[in-house]
Formats: structure tokens, sequence, C-alpha cells
């Protein structure tokens, strides 16, 4: 057990270390991080959910092309007509089933295609609009490392709780270690990063109340979204979307709070913050 938390203490260390540089060094690095991101996280969808051959390549290919094509229009770098030739793939992706002979079940096949489009790349890419203001079409990591920051918190507060004190089961039928316990440490704990991050960084967000609100909105909707990827890996029957990351699992099980977390937080700042 010491062993598997140094490795997985080590991979986690690793992974932030990537993330904070991408984020931080410029916009070209965040994309071009991100965008293998939303491609390997097909990937591990794929193989979860039994997509194989053309329909995962392809998948990809889409996946990665959506979340650079998000890039460039959030940042103000083309205009919405990028996003046609994704809607030209989604289309083929319907035709190619009609041709497809190796399918029993292509029904089955378009909607695992089309979620997985949706779940992997669409959700992920709305870290584009939480990087950029398009009022100013100007480049601020800032939020997106308080995004990331935020769920690291909740993740080690809910672990630390969790693991000790974690009596009443959250969502027994998904997952079963889940706790109330856990829920309560991990929004603790990032409540008070956020108080002690808003001193530090004042300038970050425009009222200090914004920093508490914004750590609940990522605890909330990254619980969710743990929970989501939680009964997409029972119902494929996995235990972890990959073997990427040793200690960890996949690049999905380590990004599946993010994935609900980025649009909430997206919603938060148009509505609230850059409005």
């Amino acid at each position: 057990m010491l062993k598997n938390l140094i490795i997985r203490t080590i991979t986690g260390a690793g992974f932030v270390a990537v993330v904070v540089t991408a984020a931080s060094v410029c916009a070209c690095s965040f994309l071009a991080l991100f965008t293998v991101i939303a491609g390997w996280s097909l990937h591990e969808f794929c193989g979860m959910a039994g997509i194989a051959g053309w329909r995962k390549r392809a998948g990809m290919a889409g996946g990665m092309y959506l979340f650079a094509a998000t890039f460039g229009y959030a940042g103000g770098y083309v205009s919405n007509e990028v996003f046609l030739p994704y809607v030209f793939f989604l289309l083929l992706l319907l035709i190619g089933g009609l041709y497809d002979r190796t399918s029993s079940r292509p029904v089955n096949d378009w909607a695992m295609s089309f979620f997985a489009q949706f779940y992997c790349a669409g959700l992920l890419s709305s870290l584009n609009f939480i990087a950029f203001d398009r009022s100013e079409a100007a480049y601020t990591p800032v939020y997106i490392l308080l995004v990331f920051m935020f769920v690291w918190l909740n993740d080690t507060g809910a672990y630390l709780i969790g693991s000790r004190f974690g009596r009443r089961r959250l969502f027994p039928r998904i997952s079963p270690l889940k706790s109330w316990e856990g829920f309560a440490g991990g929004l603790a704990v990032t409540l008070t990063g956020s108080l002690l991050l808003a001193r530090l960084l004042p300038e970050a967000l425009p009222a200090w109340y914004h920093w508490p609100a914004l750590a609940t909105v990522v605890v909330t909707f990254g619980t969710w979204g743990d929970l989501v990827e939680s009964l997409i890996k029972r119902t494929c029957g996995v235990k972890d979307s990959g073997r990427l990351l040793p200690g960890h699992g996949g690049i999905l099980d380590r990004l599946d709070s993010i994935m609900l977390a980025s649009p909430a937080v997206c919603f938060y700042l148009e509505l609230l913050i850059r409005n």
C-alpha cells in the first residue's frame, strides 16, 4: 500500500507540473497539451465502450479538431465557420455507419460515438472559454489554474477526511467508497484554500466572495463529474479508464471532475464576472 501511495504521489505531482507549466507558459502550450489530452480521452473512452477501428480513429481526430477549433474561436483567431468541418465530420459518422458491415449494433455505436464526442471533447473544450475573455481576446491562465487547483484541493480533502471519518455513503449505487464526510472535508479544504488564495491573489477575482463561491461551484460539479465517470466505468465493466498514469489509471480518471466543473465555471465567469 505504501508503494502504491508513493507511485500515486509521484505520478500526481508530475501531472500537476505538466498542466501548470503548459497553462502558464503561453496559449500555444495550453493548446498543444489539451488537444492531445482530448484525443487521448477519446482513445480511453472508446476502449471502455468497445468502439474500435475507423470509429475510434475518426473519433480521436474529430475530438482533437473540436478542441483546437474551440480554442481558435474563443481566442478570436477564427470565426464560427471553423466549426463547419466538425459538423461535416458528425455527418460522416452517421453515413459511415450505413456501410459498416462489421457492426452488429449500429444504433448503439452511433449513440456511443456521439456521446464520446460530447463527453470527452465537448465538455473539455469549455476550458477554452475559461482561458479566454472574448471581450478582450486575452489569454488568462489564472482561471484555468484556479479550476485545477480547486479540484486538486477537493480531491485531497475528500480523500484525507473520507478515508478516516467516512461513514455515510454519498452515492452507494455508483461509488460505494465516497462518503458525505469526504464531500464535506473536500469542500472545507477547498473553501479554506480559496480564502487563502484571495489574500495572496486579490486581483485575480473582482471581489473576495467570488473565491468561495467559485470553489463551491468546482467542488459541487466536480463531485458530479467524478460520479458520472464512475457510472460510465461501472456500465462498461472496467475499474480504470486506462493505464497511462500509474496509481491513478487513465487521463479520464484524472479529469473526471474537470469534465463537469469546467463548463459550470465557464457559466459562472460569463454571468457573474466578465459581464
